[in-house]
Parts: C-alpha cells; sequence; structure tokens
C-alpha cells in the first residue's frame, strides 16, 4: 500500500515492505477491476485480498487518524452505518442480514481507499486499462454468443452481470477513453482509443441498451454544451457557437425522429376495430370474442378476429416451434403471431396464416410481433416495444415482463409504501415484506415473478429508511465530491453524473455488483487520483 510512515523514517526493509504491499494494493484492486463485469468470485477475492493486507500493513494509527480526519470518507461510511442502524426495527433478520453483506463495498472501500496515498499517472492508466479491456473482452463473448443463439433474452448477452450494470460501465469507458483523448496531444494513440470508445458505443446498440444509449445522448449533451460555453469564453466564438448549434439540430432532430416514429406506428385505432362484423371465420370456427385489448399493432386491435384453434393447427404445420413454446425473446409463439398478423392487417385465422411468406414464419420465430421490424434495427425494434409498452399500459394491459411500464408499478408500491412510513422507513430488513404486502393491497396485475421492488434507488432507500434516508443518501453522494471538489474535474464528473441517472432507473446499489462498482470508482476518484 502507499507509504504511510515518512519515507527518511524507513530502514531499507521497511522501504521494500511497503513496496510490497503497495504493489500488492495496486493487484488487487486490478483484479476488483475486471471482476466488476466478469465474476463476482473476483469481487469477493479482491476484497478479501484488500482487507488482508490492508491488515497485515499495520500503521493502524496512522490510518485511524487518516480516516476520522477525512469528512468525505466518514460521510461515505455512514452512508452504511444508516443501513445497519435500520436492522435495529427490522423484523426479517434474514434478509436485512443479505442486503448488509451485499453493500459492504460501500464501508470498506472508502475506508481503505481514504488511508493511502493517490496512485500514480501509469498506476491509474493501469487500472483502467484492465477495466476497459476487460469490457471490450466482454462484448466479443457477448457477439459469440449472439452469433450461436447461446441466449433467448437480449438483456442476457453476457452471462457475468446484468445488461444494466454492464452499459453503466461501459458508458463510464466510453467517456474516459474520450476524456484521455481529448486532454492530450493528438498521436497515433489518440485514433486507437477513439476507435476503441467507437466499438464500445457501437456494443451499446448491440445489446439493445436504450437506458446507456439515452445516457450517452444526455451526458454527451451536458459535455458538448460545457465545451462549447468554454470555447466562447475563450473569444473562440465560432467554434462555441458552431457547438452548440450541432448539439441544437441534433436534440431537434432526435425528438423530431421520435414523435415521427410514434405517429407512424401507432396511429388511432379506428372505431370500426373494435366491431365484429363475422362471429366465425371461412372456416366456421368460432372467433375470440373476449376483451377487445391486448395492444394495438399499426393501428389495427390484436383481440379481433382470433381463431386460436385454426392458428394452432396451420402454425405447427409451417414451423417447428410448437404453438405453444416460446419464440427466440421468450414470449409466446402464440402472441407473437397474433400481433404479427394484426400488425399486417390480417384475420387471425387459417385465412391470414396462410398469407405469411418464410420471412414472416421465421421472423414471429425470432420473438418480431410486427411486420415493418422483421428486417429493422434493434434499436428501432426496442424504441417500438418501448412504446408498444407504454401503449399496453394506458389500456390496462398486464404489465408483467415489460421493462418499462412495469416499474411503474414498481414505483407506485414503493410511494405507497412511504406514504405508511415517511420518517424513518420500515427498516433494513423488513423491505421485501413490505413490497409483498404493498402489492396485494394494490391488488396489482403483475405476477408474482414480476414483483419486484422499487428500481429506482432513491424510492428504495425511502422504503428502507424513509425520508431521513433520502436525504442522506443525497448528502453522501452530493458533499464528498464538493469537499474534495473532485465533483469539478472530468472524470468524476461523468462517473457521478452516470450513477446519480442510473439511480433513477435501477436500484443500483441493491446488488454486489452495483455497490460495488459505486463504491469502487466513487472511492477511486475521490482519494486516490
Amino acid at each position: 500500500m502507499a507509504l504511510l510512515v515518512p519515507e527518511e523514517n524507513m530502514s531499507n526493509t521497511d522501504a521494500m515492505r511497503q513496496k510490497v504491499h503497495h504493489w500488492i494494493f495496486i493487484a488487487a484492486i486490478s483484479f476488483l477491476a475486471i471482476g466488476l463485469s466478469t465474476s463476482k468470485v473476483f469481487i469477493s477475492i479482491a476484497e478479501l485480498v484488500l482487507g488482508l493486507n490492508w491488515i497485515a500493513e499495520g500503521n493502524y494509527s496512522t490510518k485511524w487518524k487518516r480516516f476520522t480526519g477525512n469528512k468525505p470518507a466518514l460521510v461515505l461510511c455512514s452512508f452504511y452505518i444508516m443501513h445497519l442502524l435500520g436492522m435495529l426495527y427490522s423484523t426479517d433478520y434474514s434478509f436485512g442480514i443479505e442486503d448488509i453483506r451485499v453493500k459492504i463495498p460501500l464501508l470498506i472501500l472508502p475506508f481503505m481507499f481514504c488511508t493511502t496515498d493517490a496512485l500514480n499517472e501509469k498506476e491509474r492508466n493501469l487500472v483502467f486499462g484492465l477495466y476497459t479491456g476487460t469490457l471490450t473482452v466482454v462484448s466479443f463473448i457477448g457477439l459469440y454468443r449472439i452469433k450461436h443463439h447461446l441466449f433467448i433474452d437480449i438483456h442476457q448477452i453476457v452471462p457475468y452481470v446484468s445488461s444494466i450494470r454492464l452499459a453503466l460501465m461501459m458508458v463510464l469507458s466510453i467517456l474516459l477513453l474520450l476524456g484521455y483523448v481529448f486532454s492530450r496531444k493528438w498521436s497515433w494513440l489518440s485514433w486507437v482509443l477513439i476507435i476503441w470508445a467507437l466499438w464500445l458505443f457501437v456494443f451499446l446498440f448491440i445489446m439493445e441498451s436504450l437506458t446507456g444509449i439515452v445516457m450517452m445522448g444526455i451526458l454527451g449533451l451536458l459535455l458538448v454544451v460545457y465545451f462549447a460555453i468554454k470555447e466562447i469564453k475563450r473569444k473562440r466564438i465560432f467554434i462555441g457557437t458552431a457547438l452548440l448549434l450541432f448539439i441544437g439540430l441534433m436534440a431537434v432532430g432526435s425528438i423530431g425522429y421520435v414523435i415521427h416514429f410514434y405517429h407512424k406506428y401507432f396511429p388511432e385505432p379506428d372505431k370500426s376495430e373494435y366491431v365484429m362484423t363475422d362471429m366465425y371465420s371461412a372456416k366456421g370456427q368460432p372467433y375470440y370474442t373476449g376483451p377487445a385489448f391486448e395492444g394495438v399493432e399499426n393501428g389495427h386491435v390484436v383481440k379481433r378476429y382470433v381463431s386460436p384453434g385454426e392458428l394452432s393447427d396451420i402454425w405447427n404445420r409451417r414451423s417447428k416451434m410448437p404453438y405453444d413454446s416460446l419464440d427466440k425473446k421468450g414470449n409466446g409463439i402464440q402472441f407473437t403471431l397474433v400481433r404479427y398478423l394484426t400488425s399486417m392487417n390480417l384475420r387471425k385465422d387459417s385465412t391470414g396464416i396462410s398469407k405469411l411468406t418464410a420471412t414472416d414464419i421465421k421472423a414471429i420465430e425470432n420473438g418480431i410481433p410486427n411486420y415493418n421490424f422483421a428486417t429493422a434495427s434493434n434499436m428501432q425494434f426496442r424504441l417500438y416495444q418501448a412504446f408498444w409498452e407504454i401503449e399496453d399500459y394506458k389500456q390496462g394491459g398486464n404489465l408483467s415482463g415489460h421493462s418499462i411500464t412495469q416499474r411503474i408499478e414498481f414505483w407506485r408500491a414503493a410511494i405507497g409504501i412511504i406514504k405508511k412510513h415517511w420518517l424513518i422507513g420500515v427498516g433494513t430488513g423488513d423491505v421485501k415484506k413490505a413490497f409483498a404486502a404493498q402489492y396485494e393491497a394494490m391488488h396489482t396485475n403483475l405476477s408474482m415473478d414480476f414483483r419486484l421492488r422499487s428500481h429506482n434507488q432513491y424510492l428504495e432507500i425511502g422504503v428502507a429508511s424513509g425520508v431521513v434516508g433520502i436525504i442522506w443518501l443525497l448528502f453522501s453522494v452530493i458533499y464528498p465530491g464538493i469537499k474534495t471538489r473532485k465533483l469539478y474535474t472530468y472524470a468524476y464528473f461523468v462517473f457521478w453524473a452516470i450513477f446519480v441517472m442510473s439511480m433513477f432507473s435501477e436500484d443500483t446499489l441493491e446488488t454486489q455488483a452495483g455497490a460495488t462498482f459505486y463504491a469502487f470508482f466513487n472511492s477511486f476518484f475521490l482519494f486516490l487520483v
């Protein structure tokens, strides 16, 4: 670890011992950086090595003084202590203990990192290089898994970490690579890093990460505006104005495209769509006459003119995937088929299915529910899915499995719990029980498998620790960066912004990977850079 004893007061043996501990520290945090996107076991081993090295190094009195004299570190560690205090009024100790175990990086990493000196540039670059290099290897593994169809849902593109956590890590790597390029004199290495960053950005599209792409867009907008204003202040008015004009056109163009996209694929259904003029198919089979809504495709109502018996019979003749099985995206073939036929304005019977081509059958097997997207890009289809979920939610459709709209139900449940326990929450251990009770009280239509927690870190803390907890979360996130003035540096700001934004759509700190990602980079930028 770093030199905690003045160099002039050390013997050669002590100096060598300190260097050994220092390199063990570097090796451990490098191993941890690799483990963030590959293995929980790597993370655990790295944290164990860090702890053992910290103990073996000694100098406890000096370390304790450094820790107690470091207010940002004290604030960060106190956030973990708040979770321990939440156990005092909890009843479910098994859940609470597991939650405390998962969040322990929030305590040990700030504590250990603040008791060492800052790393030099080569050491920092080594850690960042291994971190970004590992992400690149993981992206190639993802490509391999796509080619060999080794998963059903795109969110399973890599088996080591959730796709959302992976997207956050990729966005951070992209921005750090670009920051390195533009903060130094241009060279051949600049081209290498630009291409490297570009590949990671392309992979966000390959993995269909709407979260990652939106986050890149927002941060890109903020950074370009910042640099444009900076150029104007330097009297480079033309460059600054050009940058602002460029980002303005990009923003207007993006918003315009999204609006056009919505109106193109989600026109208001004609009233005649809800009226059935025939009760039987051409073969004399009765059509389904249940509730009208299970979605709309291209302005046509899905649950009209559906003959399940005829669909099952003809489909099983034309496809090797059984009618009652799942498509390659994990949805029921029968539902994907009905939506696809609806998008073509065909009746969902033997006459309609007979008009499908081999290409259409393949698209349905691949989980494409609308013929317009049989050959479209993944991100176009992801955008379509997002709008479809919203339309389905507005009409009272089942929310289960819908990544965007089921979050609205999660948030409703969390807010309902906070209203009942607004001051200090339900306690660290009783979060899961509180959600289960709230879903029952709400009479939610979410199936049991999808009755999850808030997927919003601010609300999650509010459920466990109330308004007091939310205030302390905000303080622990904002104060350290301002106190150390690291919030005004590029690297820490982009990390901080990624984390703050991620907490709106994810409970980032509720998994080992998420808690470690935050604790590691937050402590790294605050205390080691």
